[in-house]
């Protein structure tokens, strides 16, 4: 996750292993860098493995990043993330907990949360929104919808007059760069993106 110290936006990305953290932070920072409009100067993380390696470094160094790092066993030196980091972790929890779903949609909770941490007052910007504060704009809120509420999509394969039109499905996060939805079909195990009719106080049980 990474965070920016002066507007306390977030970007999150979802790794298999800590080794594809250098990758993911060059994708975010590029994208970042490319939708501000500003160059990147400095770059504050711990000392973990993933961003001390010989390749990271010099990545950094070829794109002129101040590389600035936290002392051993100090968090509270890079406060910033670390407050961020345990709000998102606390978010994602009580998402997953209030709909009774299953840990194995924690990452899908977790990207849910900086989406709607992303759209909402913070005091540390005197009660504007990270979204406005990166963005210059107020950010369009009237789309969000209950995390874990029952959702429909529609199914264009069938064509018989009497047949269903539409699938049930678990809502589970949004789209990112696309006006759309991500729902669970329990029936296939996959995830879809779809527009959808939803019903926010309704919820489907998984094992």
């Amino acid at each position: 996750m990474l965070v920016d110290d002066a507007t306390w936006y977030l970007w999150v990305a979802l790794l298999t292993t800590k080794d594809a953290a250098a990758d993911a932070i060059k994708h975010l920072l590029a994208a970042a860098e490319k939708r501000g409009g500003k160059k990147l100067r400095t770059l504050h993380t711990d000392n973990g493995r993933e961003f001390t390696v010989a390749e990271f470094a010099a990545y950094c160094a070829e794109e002129g990043i101040q590389r600035h790092y936290s002392a051993p066993y100090t968090p509270q030196q890079n406060g910033v993330v670390e407050r961020r980091n345990q709000t998102v972790v606390a978010m994602a929890r009580a998402l997953l907990k209030q709909r009774g779903l299953p840990a194995r949609f924690w990452g899908e909770a977790v990207v849910t949360a900086v989406h709607l941490l992303n759209r909402a007052p913070t005091k540390a910007l005197k009660g504007v929104t990270p979204y406005e504060a990166w963005h210059g704009k107020a950010p369009e809120v009237g789309y969000l919808r209950t995390f874990g509420c029952v959702a429909f999509t529609k199914d264009l394969s069938q064509l018989k007059k009497l047949n269903d039109r539409s699938i049930l499905g678990i809502l589970i996060g949004y789209a990112d760069g696309a006006k759309a939805y991500r729902i669970f079909d329990p029936a296939t195990a996959c995830a879809r993106l779809a527009r959808c009719c939803l019903r926010r106080e309704s919820r489907v049980g998984l094992d």
